[in-house]
Protein backbone atom coordinates (compact mmCIF):
# COMPACT_ATOMS: atom_id res chain seq x y z
CA UNK A 1 0.00 0.00 0.00
CA UNK A 2 1.14 3.55 -0.83
CA UNK A 3 -0.77 5.60 1.33
CA UNK A 4 -2.90 5.31 4.59
CA UNK A 5 -6.05 5.17 2.32
CA UNK A 6 -5.07 2.08 1.15
CA UNK A 7 -3.79 1.00 4.46
CA UNK A 8 -7.25 2.16 5.95
CA UNK A 9 -8.68 -0.53 3.34
CA UNK A 10 -6.22 -3.42 4.13
CA UNK A 11 -7.09 -2.96 7.49
CA UNK A 12 -11.00 -3.46 7.02
CA UNK A 13 -10.34 -6.52 5.35
CA UNK A 14 -7.27 -7.72 7.66
CA UNK A 15 -9.38 -7.15 10.94
CA UNK A 16 -12.56 -8.69 9.47
CA UNK A 17 -10.77 -11.61 8.87
CA UNK A 18 -9.37 -11.80 12.75
CA UNK A 19 -12.51 -11.26 14.15
CA UNK A 20 -14.05 -13.78 12.20
CA UNK A 21 -11.77 -16.22 13.72
CA UNK A 22 -12.18 -14.85 17.07
CA UNK A 23 -15.57 -15.25 17.04
CA UNK A 24 -15.62 -18.77 15.82
CA UNK A 25 -12.93 -19.16 19.17
CA UNK A 26 -15.28 -17.38 21.26
CA UNK A 27 -18.20 -20.14 20.74
CA UNK A 28 -15.98 -22.66 22.66
CA UNK A 29 -18.19 -24.59 25.08
CA UNK A 30 -17.57 -23.18 28.66
CA UNK A 31 -15.17 -25.36 30.30
CA UNK A 32 -11.54 -26.30 29.15
CA UNK A 33 -10.98 -23.53 26.61
CA UNK A 34 -8.05 -25.39 24.58
CA UNK A 35 -7.78 -22.65 21.73
CA UNK A 36 -6.58 -19.68 24.54
CA UNK A 37 -3.42 -19.96 22.79
CA UNK A 38 -4.30 -19.24 19.60
CA UNK A 39 -7.08 -16.56 20.70
CA UNK A 40 -4.43 -14.86 22.18
CA UNK A 41 -2.10 -15.18 19.33
CA UNK A 42 -5.44 -14.07 17.20
CA UNK A 43 -6.25 -10.59 19.11
CA UNK A 44 -2.55 -9.93 19.23
CA UNK A 45 -2.77 -9.58 15.56
CA UNK A 46 -5.75 -7.18 15.57
CA UNK A 47 -4.18 -5.27 17.57
CA UNK A 48 -0.93 -4.72 16.17
CA UNK A 49 -2.95 -4.38 12.58
CA UNK A 50 -5.12 -1.32 13.79
CA UNK A 51 -1.82 -0.03 15.37
CA UNK A 52 0.35 0.15 11.87
CA UNK A 53 -3.25 1.49 10.13
CA UNK A 54 -3.41 4.36 13.09
CA UNK A 55 -6.45 3.06 14.46
CA UNK A 56 -6.35 3.62 18.27
CA UNK A 57 -9.71 3.07 19.29
CA UNK A 58 -9.68 -0.25 17.50
CA UNK A 59 -6.21 -1.23 19.38
CA UNK A 60 -7.96 -0.07 22.64
CA UNK A 61 -10.69 -3.36 22.30
CA UNK A 62 -8.23 -5.76 21.13
CA UNK A 63 -5.79 -5.53 23.81
CA UNK A 64 -8.94 -5.94 26.13
CA UNK A 65 -9.60 -8.98 24.01
CA UNK A 66 -6.07 -10.10 24.24
CA UNK A 67 -5.67 -9.39 27.90
CA UNK A 68 -8.76 -11.93 28.52
CA UNK A 69 -7.36 -14.63 26.49
CA UNK A 70 -4.29 -14.25 28.25
CA UNK A 71 -5.61 -14.41 31.66
CA UNK A 72 -8.03 -17.60 30.39
CA UNK A 73 -4.94 -19.29 29.43
CA UNK A 74 -2.66 -18.93 32.59
CA UNK A 75 -5.38 -20.28 34.48
CA UNK A 76 -6.19 -17.14 36.39
CA UNK A 77 -9.88 -16.64 35.02
CA UNK A 78 -12.16 -19.57 33.97
CA UNK A 79 -14.28 -19.98 30.88
CA UNK A 80 -17.45 -19.92 31.70
CA UNK A 81 -20.72 -18.78 30.23
CA UNK A 82 -20.40 -15.02 31.26
CA UNK A 83 -16.94 -15.25 30.22
CA UNK A 84 -17.87 -16.53 27.09
CA UNK A 85 -20.97 -14.18 26.39
CA UNK A 86 -18.77 -11.16 27.25
CA UNK A 87 -16.09 -12.06 24.72
CA UNK A 88 -18.97 -13.08 21.87
CA UNK A 89 -20.97 -9.82 22.74
CA UNK A 90 -17.18 -7.53 22.58
CA UNK A 91 -16.32 -9.17 19.51
CA UNK A 92 -19.64 -8.26 17.64
CA UNK A 93 -19.14 -4.65 19.22
CA UNK A 94 -15.88 -4.60 17.08
CA UNK A 95 -17.38 -6.02 13.83
CA UNK A 96 -20.07 -3.24 14.14
CA UNK A 97 -17.42 -0.68 14.64
CA UNK A 98 -14.83 -1.88 12.08
CA UNK A 99 -17.73 -1.16 9.62
CA UNK A 100 -17.81 2.57 10.52
CA UNK A 101 -13.75 2.59 10.84
CA UNK A 102 -13.91 4.68 7.65
CA UNK A 103 -16.04 7.85 8.64
CA UNK A 104 -15.07 7.64 12.44
CA UNK A 105 -16.96 9.34 15.30
CA UNK A 106 -16.30 10.10 18.65
CA UNK A 107 -19.15 7.74 19.90
CA UNK A 108 -17.46 4.88 17.82
CA UNK A 109 -14.32 5.68 20.39
CA UNK A 110 -16.01 5.80 23.05
CA UNK A 111 -17.40 2.66 22.45
CA UNK A 112 -14.55 0.97 21.65
CA UNK A 113 -12.62 2.34 24.56
CA UNK A 114 -15.80 1.24 26.84
CA UNK A 115 -14.89 -2.81 25.63
CA UNK A 116 -11.27 -2.49 26.67
CA UNK A 117 -11.64 -1.15 29.71
CA UNK A 118 -14.40 -3.73 30.47
CA UNK A 119 -12.56 -6.80 29.16
CA UNK A 120 -9.86 -5.22 31.29
CA UNK A 121 -11.94 -5.26 34.31
CA UNK A 122 -12.83 -8.69 33.43
CA UNK A 123 -9.04 -9.70 33.12
CA UNK A 124 -8.51 -8.39 36.39
CA UNK A 125 -6.20 -5.97 35.83
CA UNK A 126 -6.64 -1.68 35.95
CA UNK A 127 -7.60 -0.11 32.84
CA UNK A 128 -4.51 0.80 30.53
CA UNK A 129 -5.09 4.73 31.67
CA UNK A 130 -4.26 4.12 35.11
CA UNK A 131 -1.54 1.41 34.73
CA UNK A 132 1.94 2.89 34.89
CA UNK A 133 4.46 2.66 31.98
CA UNK A 134 5.83 -1.42 31.98
CA UNK A 135 3.65 -2.42 34.96
CA UNK A 136 2.28 -6.16 34.39
CA UNK A 137 5.09 -7.53 32.18
CA UNK A 138 5.72 -10.86 33.38
CA UNK A 139 8.72 -13.32 32.65
CA UNK A 140 7.23 -14.65 29.78
CA UNK A 141 6.05 -11.50 28.53
CA UNK A 142 10.08 -9.87 29.01
CA UNK A 143 11.35 -13.10 27.26
CA UNK A 144 9.16 -13.04 24.51
CA UNK A 145 9.49 -8.92 23.56
CA UNK A 146 13.56 -9.61 24.31
CA UNK A 147 13.71 -12.55 21.60
CA UNK A 148 11.70 -10.94 19.12
CA UNK A 149 13.67 -7.92 18.95
CA UNK A 150 17.18 -9.68 19.38
CA UNK A 151 15.63 -11.93 16.26
CA UNK A 152 14.43 -8.37 13.72
CA UNK A 153 18.21 -6.78 15.22
CA UNK A 154 20.50 -9.68 13.61
CA UNK A 155 17.89 -9.43 10.42
CA UNK A 156 18.69 -6.06 10.29
CA UNK A 157 22.56 -6.82 11.19
CA UNK A 158 22.49 -8.85 8.02
CA UNK A 159 20.58 -6.65 5.67
CA UNK A 160 23.17 -3.72 6.69
CA UNK A 161 26.19 -6.18 5.60
CA UNK A 162 24.72 -7.09 2.61
CA UNK A 163 23.61 -3.52 1.81
CA UNK A 164 27.38 -2.55 2.46
CA UNK A 165 28.91 -4.97 0.18
CA UNK A 166 26.00 -4.94 -2.56
CA UNK A 167 24.17 -1.07 -2.28
CA UNK A 168 21.80 -2.76 -5.24
CA UNK A 169 20.69 -5.66 -3.98
CA UNK A 170 17.32 -6.19 -2.16
CA UNK A 171 17.24 -9.77 -0.84
CA UNK A 172 18.16 -9.22 2.92
CA UNK A 173 15.00 -6.92 3.05
CA UNK A 174 12.08 -9.48 3.11
CA UNK A 175 13.72 -10.99 6.19
CA UNK A 176 13.69 -8.06 8.31
CA UNK A 177 9.90 -7.54 7.32
CA UNK A 178 8.93 -11.82 7.98
CA UNK A 179 10.92 -10.74 11.78
CA UNK A 180 9.12 -7.54 12.36
CA UNK A 181 5.41 -9.61 12.28
CA UNK A 182 5.94 -11.70 15.33
CA UNK A 183 5.67 -8.34 17.36
CA UNK A 184 2.98 -6.38 15.57
CA UNK A 185 0.24 -6.63 18.07
CA UNK A 186 1.82 -6.83 21.32
CA UNK A 187 -0.17 -5.47 23.56
CA UNK A 188 2.86 -3.92 25.91
CA UNK A 189 4.74 -2.36 23.42
CA UNK A 190 3.85 0.88 23.63
CA UNK A 191 4.99 0.66 27.44
CA UNK A 192 8.09 0.53 26.40
CA UNK A 193 9.34 3.34 24.90
CA UNK A 194 11.03 4.03 22.72
CA UNK A 195 10.70 0.41 21.33
CA UNK A 196 7.46 0.83 19.17
CA UNK A 197 9.15 4.07 17.44
CA UNK A 198 12.05 2.41 16.83
CA UNK A 199 10.24 -0.35 15.16
CA UNK A 200 7.90 2.31 13.02
CA UNK A 201 11.33 3.82 11.55
CA UNK A 202 12.79 0.33 10.79
CA UNK A 203 9.42 -0.37 8.88
CA UNK A 204 9.63 3.04 7.22
CA UNK A 205 13.36 2.60 6.20
CA UNK A 206 12.59 -0.91 4.10
CA UNK A 207 9.81 0.52 3.05
CA UNK A 208 11.93 3.13 1.71
CA UNK A 209 14.64 1.36 0.16
CA UNK A 210 11.80 -1.44 -1.27
CA UNK A 211 10.10 2.16 -2.97
CA UNK A 212 13.63 3.28 -5.03
CA UNK A 213 15.75 1.04 -7.32
CA UNK A 214 19.31 1.11 -8.19
CA UNK A 215 22.19 1.37 -5.08
CA UNK A 216 21.22 2.42 -1.80
CA UNK A 217 22.78 5.73 -0.74
CA UNK A 218 25.81 4.98 1.46
CA UNK A 219 24.40 5.87 4.53
CA UNK A 220 21.49 3.71 4.65
CA UNK A 221 23.82 0.73 5.48
CA UNK A 222 24.91 2.67 8.58
CA UNK A 223 21.09 3.27 9.44
CA UNK A 224 20.34 -0.26 9.59
CA UNK A 225 23.58 -1.33 11.60
CA UNK A 226 22.14 1.50 14.49
CA UNK A 227 19.16 0.08 14.55
CA UNK A 228 20.21 -3.29 15.01
CA UNK A 229 22.43 -2.04 18.03
CA UNK A 230 19.32 0.13 18.91
CA UNK A 231 16.92 -3.09 19.05
CA UNK A 232 20.03 -5.50 20.57
CA UNK A 233 20.16 -3.06 23.47
CA UNK A 234 16.86 -2.50 24.02
CA UNK A 235 15.89 -6.47 24.10
CA UNK A 236 18.71 -7.10 26.74
CA UNK A 237 17.64 -3.72 28.79
CA UNK A 238 14.18 -5.75 28.09
CA UNK A 239 15.37 -8.49 30.44
CA UNK A 240 16.85 -7.29 32.52
CA UNK A 241 15.80 -4.05 33.94
CA UNK A 242 11.67 -4.93 32.50
CA UNK A 243 11.90 -2.21 30.41
CA UNK A 244 14.52 -0.32 27.84
CA UNK A 245 16.49 3.28 28.62
CA UNK A 246 14.14 5.85 27.56
CA UNK A 247 17.48 8.02 26.39
CA UNK A 248 19.81 5.58 24.82
CA UNK A 249 22.48 6.34 22.96
CA UNK A 250 21.96 3.72 20.15
CA UNK A 251 18.46 4.53 19.45
CA UNK A 252 19.69 8.82 19.41
CA UNK A 253 22.03 7.16 16.90
CA UNK A 254 19.50 5.58 14.83
CA UNK A 255 16.97 8.16 14.71
CA UNK A 256 19.69 10.92 13.92
CA UNK A 257 20.73 8.69 10.70
CA UNK A 258 17.08 8.27 9.44
CA UNK A 259 16.42 11.59 8.28
CA UNK A 260 19.80 11.83 6.64
CA UNK A 261 19.84 8.80 5.02
CA UNK A 262 16.79 8.80 3.57
CA UNK A 263 16.05 12.39 2.90
CA UNK A 264 15.67 13.55 -0.78
CA UNK A 265 18.91 14.58 -2.74
CA UNK A 266 17.28 17.93 -3.89
CA UNK A 267 18.49 17.41 -7.33
CA UNK A 268 15.37 17.28 -10.08
CA UNK A 269 16.71 16.68 -13.25
CA UNK A 270 14.07 18.52 -16.15
CA UNK A 271 12.07 15.51 -18.02
CA UNK A 272 13.74 17.42 -21.09
CA UNK A 273 17.26 15.26 -20.44
CA UNK A 274 15.18 12.35 -20.84
CA UNK A 275 14.32 12.87 -24.97
CA UNK A 276 16.63 13.46 -27.88
CA UNK A 277 17.09 17.02 -28.69
CA UNK A 278 14.76 16.67 -31.89
CA UNK A 279 11.63 17.68 -32.80
CA UNK A 280 9.80 14.67 -31.95
CA UNK A 281 7.55 12.61 -31.08
CA UNK A 282 9.07 12.45 -27.41
CA UNK A 283 5.78 10.74 -25.69
CA UNK A 284 5.38 7.36 -27.45
CA UNK A 285 2.42 6.10 -25.37
CA UNK A 286 0.35 8.94 -23.29
CA UNK A 287 0.00 7.73 -19.46
CA UNK A 288 -2.84 7.19 -17.40
CA UNK A 289 -4.14 9.97 -14.72
CA UNK A 290 -4.15 8.90 -11.20
CA UNK A 291 -7.76 8.37 -9.95
CA UNK A 292 -9.47 11.43 -8.12
CA UNK A 293 -9.03 11.56 -4.39
CA UNK A 294 -12.30 10.55 -3.12
CA UNK A 295 -13.74 12.30 0.08
CA UNK A 296 -13.54 9.30 1.82
CA UNK A 297 -10.25 9.31 1.51
CA UNK A 298 -9.39 12.74 2.05
CA UNK A 299 -11.20 12.20 5.36
CA UNK A 300 -8.69 9.25 6.04
CA UNK A 301 -5.46 11.81 5.27
CA UNK A 302 -6.94 14.22 7.71
CA UNK A 303 -7.32 11.51 10.75
CA UNK A 304 -4.01 10.64 9.90
CA UNK A 305 -2.16 13.69 9.89
CA UNK A 306 -4.11 14.60 13.15
CA UNK A 307 -2.62 11.31 15.24
CA UNK A 308 0.58 11.86 13.67
CA UNK A 309 0.51 15.77 15.16
CA UNK A 310 -1.05 14.59 18.28
CA UNK A 311 2.03 12.02 18.42
CA UNK A 312 4.90 14.87 17.69
CA UNK A 313 2.86 17.31 20.23
CA UNK A 314 3.65 14.40 22.99
CA UNK A 315 7.20 13.57 22.23
CA UNK A 316 8.80 13.63 25.53
CA UNK A 317 12.54 13.63 23.79
CA UNK A 318 14.19 14.59 20.54
CA UNK A 319 14.82 10.99 19.95
CA UNK A 320 11.43 10.05 19.96
CA UNK A 321 10.32 13.52 17.62
CA UNK A 322 13.11 12.82 15.42
CA UNK A 323 11.48 9.21 14.88
CA UNK A 324 7.90 10.19 14.85
CA UNK A 325 9.22 13.14 12.11
CA UNK A 326 10.79 9.93 10.10
CA UNK A 327 7.68 8.38 10.39
CA UNK A 328 5.40 11.24 9.41
CA UNK A 329 7.74 11.86 6.44
CA UNK A 330 7.82 8.27 5.30
CA UNK A 331 3.88 7.89 5.20
CA UNK A 332 3.70 11.13 3.35
CA UNK A 333 6.31 10.98 0.46
CA UNK A 334 4.13 8.34 -1.46
CA UNK A 335 1.41 11.37 -1.87
CA UNK A 336 3.94 14.17 -2.88
CA UNK A 337 3.18 15.24 -6.65
CA UNK A 338 -0.51 13.63 -6.85
CA UNK A 339 -3.13 14.96 -9.08
CA UNK A 340 -6.44 14.53 -10.30
CA UNK A 341 -8.36 16.94 -8.62
CA UNK A 342 -7.96 20.27 -6.94
CA UNK A 343 -7.95 18.63 -3.76
CA UNK A 344 -6.14 16.05 -4.79
CA UNK A 345 -3.09 18.47 -6.13
CA UNK A 346 -3.42 20.31 -3.40
CA UNK A 347 -2.64 17.38 -0.88
CA UNK A 348 0.38 16.19 -2.86
CA UNK A 349 2.02 20.03 -2.88
CA UNK A 350 1.30 19.89 1.13
CA UNK A 351 3.10 16.39 1.31
CA UNK A 352 6.03 17.90 -0.65
CA UNK A 353 6.00 20.86 1.65
CA UNK A 354 5.16 18.29 4.96
CA UNK A 355 8.34 15.95 4.10
CA UNK A 356 10.77 19.06 2.83
CA UNK A 357 10.27 20.78 6.14
CA UNK A 358 10.87 17.45 8.10
CA UNK A 359 14.03 16.76 5.63
CA UNK A 360 15.42 20.38 6.06
CA UNK A 361 15.53 20.27 9.88
CA UNK A 362 12.70 22.80 9.92
CA UNK A 363 9.81 20.76 11.51
CA UNK A 364 12.32 19.73 14.55
CA UNK A 365 13.89 23.19 15.00
CA UNK A 366 10.46 24.77 15.00
CA UNK A 367 8.09 21.85 15.99
CA UNK A 368 5.59 23.54 17.62
CA UNK A 369 4.79 25.78 14.50
CA UNK A 370 5.17 22.69 12.67
CA UNK A 371 2.37 20.93 15.15
CA UNK A 372 -0.17 23.69 14.04
CA UNK A 373 -0.03 23.86 10.19
CA UNK A 374 0.23 19.92 10.45
CA UNK A 375 -3.43 20.26 12.39
CA UNK A 376 -4.39 23.01 10.51
CA UNK A 377 -4.49 20.65 7.63
CA UNK A 378 -5.93 17.97 9.45
CA UNK A 379 -8.96 19.85 10.25
CA UNK A 380 -9.21 20.80 6.46
CA UNK A 381 -9.34 17.38 5.12
CA UNK A 382 -11.84 16.41 7.72
CA UNK A 383 -14.38 18.61 6.44
CA UNK A 384 -13.26 16.84 3.05
CA UNK A 385 -16.94 15.31 2.94
CA UNK A 386 -19.38 17.77 2.53
CA UNK A 387 -16.79 20.74 1.73
CA UNK A 388 -16.01 22.44 -1.76
CA UNK A 389 -13.00 20.93 -3.16
CA UNK A 390 -11.41 24.23 -4.77
CA UNK A 391 -12.03 26.23 -1.31
CA UNK A 392 -10.67 23.13 0.58
CA UNK A 393 -7.17 23.30 -1.94
CA UNK A 394 -6.48 26.64 -1.37
CA UNK A 395 -7.22 26.50 2.19
CA UNK A 396 -4.14 23.48 2.04
CA UNK A 397 -2.16 26.14 -0.23
CA UNK A 398 -2.54 28.08 2.57
CA UNK A 399 -0.83 25.97 5.24
CA UNK A 400 2.02 24.63 2.06
CA UNK A 401 3.07 28.10 1.96
CA UNK A 402 3.63 27.80 5.80
CA UNK A 403 5.48 24.89 6.02
CA UNK A 404 7.59 26.19 2.83
CA UNK A 405 8.24 29.07 5.15
CA UNK A 406 9.60 27.61 7.89
CA UNK A 407 13.79 27.72 8.31
CA UNK A 408 15.93 25.25 9.59
CA UNK A 409 17.41 26.55 12.68
CA UNK A 410 21.52 27.41 12.15
CA UNK A 411 24.39 30.16 12.55
CA UNK A 412 23.03 33.13 10.05
CA UNK A 413 25.35 34.03 7.38
CA UNK A 414 27.65 36.91 8.00
CA UNK A 415 26.80 39.51 5.24
CA UNK A 416 29.40 41.06 2.65
CA UNK A 417 30.56 44.73 3.80
CA UNK A 418 27.91 47.03 1.79
CA UNK A 419 30.77 49.00 -1.10
CA UNK A 420 32.39 45.61 -1.37
CA UNK A 421 32.39 42.75 -3.87
CA UNK A 422 33.66 40.42 -1.78
CA UNK A 423 33.05 39.49 2.21
CA UNK A 424 34.82 41.72 4.60
CA UNK A 425 38.74 41.32 5.33
CA UNK A 426 39.26 39.91 1.68
CA UNK A 427 42.67 41.68 0.14
CA UNK A 428 40.39 43.35 -2.86
CA UNK A 429 36.94 42.73 -4.35
CA UNK A 430 35.92 41.34 -7.57
CA UNK A 431 34.33 44.11 -9.62
CA UNK A 432 30.24 43.70 -10.02
CA UNK A 433 30.44 43.17 -14.04
CA UNK A 434 33.44 41.02 -13.81
CA UNK A 435 31.49 38.72 -11.27
CA UNK A 436 28.59 38.76 -12.99
CA UNK A 437 30.17 38.04 -16.53
CA UNK A 438 32.27 35.15 -14.21
CA UNK A 439 28.96 33.20 -13.27
CA UNK A 440 27.24 33.71 -16.41
CA UNK A 441 30.35 32.51 -18.79
CA UNK A 442 31.30 29.15 -16.03
CA UNK A 443 34.49 27.98 -17.53
CA UNK A 444 34.54 30.67 -20.16
CA UNK A 445 35.88 33.15 -17.33
CA UNK A 446 38.49 30.32 -15.42
CA UNK A 447 40.14 33.18 -13.14
CA UNK A 448 36.99 34.80 -11.91
CA UNK A 449 35.70 32.13 -11.74
CA UNK A 450 38.52 30.27 -9.56
CA UNK A 451 38.66 33.60 -7.29
CA UNK A 452 35.05 33.58 -6.64
CA UNK A 453 35.17 30.18 -5.29
CA UNK A 454 38.05 30.90 -3.15
CA UNK A 455 35.98 33.88 -1.80
CA UNK A 456 32.78 31.37 -1.45
CA UNK A 457 34.76 29.08 0.81
CA UNK A 458 36.53 31.74 2.37
CA UNK A 459 33.53 33.57 3.41
CA UNK A 460 31.81 30.36 4.20
CA UNK A 461 34.65 29.02 6.85
CA UNK A 462 35.29 32.37 7.93
CA UNK A 463 39.60 32.37 7.43
CA UNK A 464 40.54 35.62 7.74
CA UNK A 465 43.06 37.03 4.62
CA UNK A 466 46.59 36.51 5.55
CA UNK A 467 49.25 39.49 6.04
CA UNK A 468 52.50 40.73 6.23
CA UNK A 469 52.73 40.82 10.16
CA UNK A 470 51.12 37.10 10.02
CA UNK A 471 54.59 36.26 7.90
CA UNK A 472 56.88 38.21 9.46
CA UNK A 473 55.64 38.98 13.22
CA UNK A 474 54.83 42.42 14.46
CA UNK A 475 56.84 45.43 13.66
CA UNK A 476 56.93 45.73 17.46
CA UNK A 477 58.37 41.82 17.59
CA UNK A 478 60.53 42.34 14.88
CA UNK A 479 64.92 43.31 15.31
CA UNK A 480 65.42 45.66 12.95
CA UNK A 481 69.36 45.71 11.76
CA UNK A 482 70.97 49.07 10.31
CA UNK A 483 72.30 48.10 6.88
CA UNK A 484 75.43 50.11 8.17
CA UNK A 485 75.68 46.98 10.52
CA UNK A 486 75.99 44.49 7.53
CA UNK A 487 78.87 46.44 5.62
CA UNK A 488 83.18 46.83 7.14
CA UNK A 489 83.47 49.72 8.52
CA UNK A 490 87.32 50.11 8.21
CA UNK A 491 90.39 48.64 6.88
CA UNK A 492 91.13 45.26 7.95
CA UNK A 493 87.72 44.77 8.30
CA UNK A 494 87.86 41.64 5.52
CA UNK A 495 90.64 39.89 8.21
CA UNK A 496 88.72 40.54 10.92
CA UNK A 497 85.85 39.11 9.00
CA UNK A 498 87.66 36.33 7.75
CA UNK A 499 87.85 37.20 3.97
CA UNK A 500 90.52 35.30 2.03
CA UNK A 501 92.05 37.07 -0.77
CA UNK A 502 91.83 35.38 -4.19
CA UNK A 503 94.98 35.60 -5.25
CA UNK A 504 96.38 33.39 -2.49
CA UNK A 505 93.70 30.74 -3.86
CA UNK A 506 95.64 30.16 -7.29
CA UNK A 507 98.56 28.27 -7.53
CA UNK A 508 102.38 30.18 -8.29
CA UNK A 509 102.16 29.84 -12.04
CA UNK A 510 101.82 31.76 -14.85
CA UNK A 511 98.30 32.11 -16.33
CA UNK A 512 96.81 30.26 -18.73
CA UNK A 513 95.54 31.54 -22.22
CA UNK A 514 92.05 31.69 -21.96
CA UNK A 515 90.90 28.98 -25.00
CA UNK A 516 87.67 28.97 -27.49
CA UNK A 517 85.68 25.86 -27.26
CA UNK A 518 86.13 23.24 -30.54
CA UNK A 519 83.83 23.49 -32.60
CA UNK A 520 81.10 20.94 -32.28
CA UNK A 521 80.77 17.85 -34.36
CA UNK A 522 77.84 18.25 -37.09
CA UNK A 523 76.07 14.51 -36.99
CA UNK A 524 74.39 13.57 -40.60
CA UNK A 525 70.86 13.23 -39.96
CA UNK A 526 70.60 10.25 -41.60
CA UNK A 527 72.57 8.56 -39.06
CA UNK A 528 69.06 9.47 -36.98
CA UNK A 529 67.02 7.01 -38.66
CA UNK A 530 65.84 3.61 -38.99
CA UNK A 531 67.31 1.64 -41.96
CA UNK A 532 67.07 -1.90 -42.78
CA UNK A 533 66.31 -4.56 -40.56
CA UNK A 534 65.95 -1.76 -37.79
CA UNK A 535 63.14 0.19 -40.03
CA UNK A 536 61.44 -3.25 -39.77
CA UNK A 537 62.00 -4.12 -35.93
CA UNK A 538 60.89 -0.67 -35.37
CA UNK A 539 57.91 -1.18 -37.69
CA UNK A 540 56.81 -4.68 -35.77
CA UNK A 541 56.96 -3.05 -32.31
CA UNK A 542 54.27 -0.90 -33.28
CA UNK A 543 51.44 -3.39 -34.73
CA UNK A 544 50.93 -4.19 -30.24
CA UNK A 545 49.79 -0.40 -30.48
CA UNK A 546 47.82 -0.10 -33.24
CA UNK A 547 45.69 -3.49 -32.80
CA UNK A 548 44.86 -2.12 -29.26
CA UNK A 549 43.77 0.60 -30.58
CA UNK A 550 41.55 -1.19 -33.18
CA UNK A 551 40.56 -3.23 -30.01
CA UNK A 552 39.37 0.21 -28.31
CA UNK A 553 37.13 0.98 -31.45
CA UNK A 554 35.45 -2.20 -31.37
CA UNK A 555 37.48 -3.56 -34.09
CA UNK A 556 37.30 -1.21 -36.22
CA UNK A 557 36.47 -2.43 -40.19
CA UNK A 558 37.51 -6.08 -40.71
CA UNK A 559 38.69 -5.20 -44.16
CA UNK A 560 41.74 -2.88 -42.18
CA UNK A 561 42.51 -5.81 -39.53
CA UNK A 562 42.79 -7.94 -42.30
CA UNK A 563 45.05 -5.73 -44.63
CA UNK A 564 47.48 -4.74 -41.32
CA UNK A 565 47.74 -8.23 -40.28
CA UNK A 566 49.13 -9.00 -43.76
CA UNK A 567 51.20 -6.01 -44.03
CA UNK A 568 53.09 -7.16 -40.37
CA UNK A 569 53.41 -10.43 -42.35
CA UNK A 570 55.28 -8.92 -45.14
CA UNK A 571 56.90 -6.94 -42.60
CA UNK A 572 58.30 -10.18 -41.01
CA UNK A 573 58.74 -11.39 -44.38
CA UNK A 574 61.20 -8.86 -45.30
CA UNK A 575 62.94 -8.83 -41.93
CA UNK A 576 63.93 -12.49 -42.37
CA UNK A 577 65.29 -11.77 -46.18
CA UNK A 578 67.51 -8.93 -44.30
CA UNK A 579 68.72 -11.69 -42.35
Amino acid sequence: MTNAVGMTDFFVLEAGEYLERLDALAQTAPGAFDPAEEFVRIARAFRGSALMASQPPMARAAQGLESVGRTVRDGRLAWDEHIRGTVVRAVDDCKVLLHRVRTPSAADAAKAEEIGAELERLAGRPPQAGRAVGEGLDAGTRAFVAREAAAIASALDRASRALAANPGSRDSLPGITQAMSALRGVAVLNDLPPLADVLVGVEGAVHEVLATSGEVRDKVPAAFDAGAKALARAAREVVELGRPAADGEEAAAFAALLLRAFASSGNIMPIEMLFYDDAGPHVVTEGVAPAALSRVEAVSQGEFLAGAAGALQRAASPMLRDLRLFGMASSMRPLAGGGGSPLASALGRLADAGCGAIERGAAAANLSMFVAHIAQAAETLRAAAAGDEAALGTALDSVSAELNALEAAGPAAAAPAPDSGAPAGLPFPVPTAERAEAESAGAGAPLAAAYISLERLTAGHAIPPGTLDDLFGSPAEREVVPIEALAPSAAGAEEEAGVVPIESLAPDQPPVAATAPDEAEVVPIESLLYRGAAALKHALALRSELEALLAARNGGSPRIAELLRELFELVQLGLGAER
